[in-house]
């Protein structure tokens, strides 16, 4: 357990094989971005999670907080440290994904589009296997 190489795929496949991965606690951001960035699937959707009522994280009755020594020891540990430096990075991730996409005020920017040449005999059949295999990836997250 522990493991820095494990850390570092697990960062690089947050980044190149995932859609968007969002946080619970902005969850309101999280649909927005999804509205922004796939419309055709998520338009109205952030109205809608705000209408509803019964949408919300369920909490605990009764939970008891651990001892002041337990959670100091579980911080000590390397593979706390690593999943706290993986989840700090994925929020900054997601932060830095909706900054691109939407003005401090909460407008909506256009989307950046970079024009690109392919070369010469370029496989356009790979091209679009690498485009749509993160999309896998949003399919699988919806499906769940």
């Amino acid at each position: 357990p522990g493991s820095q190489w494990a850390l570092d795929q697990a960062k690089r496949n947050l980044v190149s094989e995932y859609f968007l991965v969002g946080l619970t606690e902005e969850l309101e951001s999280f649909v927005e971005m999804l509205e922004i960035s796939l419309p055709r699937f998520f338009e109205g959707a952030l109205d809608l999670m705000n209408k509803a009522n019964k949408l919300h994280l369920r909490k605990t009755k009764g939970k008891i907080q651990p001892h002041a020594s337990t959670e100091a020891k579980i911080k000590e540990s390397i593979v706390w440290k690593m999943e706290e430096e993986f989840y700090e990075f994925a929020r900054d991730h997601f932060h830095f994904l909706r900054s691109k996409y939407i003005m401090t005020n909460g407008k909506k920017q256009d989307f950046m589009y970079e024009k690109i040449k392919p070369p010469p005999n370029f496989n356009f059949n790979w091209a679009l296997f690498v485009l749509f295999l993160p999309i896998r990836y949003l399919l699988d997250f919806l499906k769940s």
